[in-house]
C-alpha cells in the first residue's frame, strides 16, 4: 500500500502499499462497478501488470543491501486487492517459466517470502495467480516483531520503500526513472512536494510519529498516510501510531 506523488504527477507507484494499493486507487476503485467479478475459474494467469520475478530479485538484493534500516525485519510480500469485491481466499500463487513451476506458500494475510531462485529467472519465470488479470497486486510487506496491528516503525518503511523503488525503477520509462532518481529518489526525495504514502485497508482518522518523547503528526489521507521517510531527525526506530476511524479515540 504505497504510491509515489511526484511533481507535476510525473509518477505514481504501484506501490500502493502495505503498502500498499494506494489509498486514494483503493478509494477511486470502492466507487466504480460494484459488480466487477471477483474469481476467474483459471489455474493460474499472468499479471502484465506484475513486474517480472527477475526485476523483483533486485528488491530482495535491495533488501540484503539496506537491511541496516530494519535489522529484526524480514523480507516478505503480500497481496492486496486492487478491485472491490475480489475474492481473497484460497488465492495459488506460483513462479513457472517454461522448463519449471514452483508454488509458493501463501501465510496469513496472504503473506508470502519470494524464493530466489537465479535460474528461474534466467528462464524467464513469472509469477502466476489463480485471479484475474488486474484484480491483484503484491507489495512488499516488511515488520519488525515490535509492530502491531496499529503500530509501524520508520525503518521498516524505509525499507519497503527501497525494495520497492529498487523493483519498480527496473520497468520504468527511462525519462520517469531518471527524472525520480535526480529528486533524490521516492525513499529520499530532496522536495517535499515528492512524497512516499503507504495505505492501508482501514480508514485512517490520525497517525502519529514518536521517538525519545518528541511526538508529531503524520499526514494521512483516507486509507493512506505519509512518513517522513527523508527526515533523518527521526530515528528509523521512531514509533508510528495509527488510528482507525472505527476505533475509539485514547480516553473515550
Amino acid at each position: 500500500m504505497h504510491s509515489l506523488k511526484l511533481i507535476g504527477l510525473l509518477l505514481v507507484s504501484v506501490f500502493n502499499f502495505p503498502g500498499e494499493v494506494s489509498a486514494k486507487n483503493q478509494e477511486d476503485n470502492i466507487q466504480a462497478d460494484q459488480g466487477a467479478d471477483s474469481v476467474v475459474n483459471v489455474t493460474a494467469i499472468r499479471d502484465p501488470d506484475w513486474k517480472p520475478y527477475s526485476s523483483m530479485l533486485k528488491g530482495v538484493s535491495r533488501f540484503a543491501e539496506k537491511r541496516d534500516l530494519a535489522p529484526t525485519a524480514e523480507l516478505q510480500f503480500i497481496l492486496v486487492p486492487r478491485l472491490p469485491g475480489v475474492d481473497m481466499n484460497a488465492l495459488q500463487l506460483k513462479l513457472q517459466s517454461d522448463e519449471a513451476s514452483l508454488d509458493i506458500p501463501l501465510g496469513q494475510g496472504n503473506i508470502f517470502i519470494l524464493p530466489v531462485k537465479p535460474e528461474l529467472a534466467r528462464d524467464k519465470a513469472e509469477l502466476m495467480l489463480n485471479r484475474k488479470a488486474g484484480s491483484v497486486t503484491w507489495l512488499p510487506y516488511v515488520r519488525s516483531p515490535t509492530t502491531s496491528d496499529t503500530v509501524r516503525r520508520l525503518g521498516d518503511l524505509r525499507l519497503a520503500c527501497e525494495v520497492h523503488w529498487a523493483i519498480d525503477k527496473e520497468t520504468l520509462p527511462f525519462a520517469a526513472r531518471t527524472s525520480i532518481s535526480a529528486l533524490g529518489g521516492p525513499c529520499n526525495f530532496v522536495s517535499k512536494k515528492g512524497t512516499y504514502s503507504f495505505s492501508e485497508p482501514r480508514r485512517i482518522s490520525r497517525a502519529t510519529i514518536s521517538f525519545n518523547g518528541k511526538t508529531e503528526s503524520v499526514p494521512v489521507n483516507g486509507y493512506s498516510f505519509t512518513p517522513p521517510l527523508r527526515e533523518q531527525r527521526w530515528a528509523n526506530d521512531s514509533v508510528i501510531e495509527l488510528q482507525f476511524a472505527e476505533d475509539p479515540s485514547p480516553g473515550s
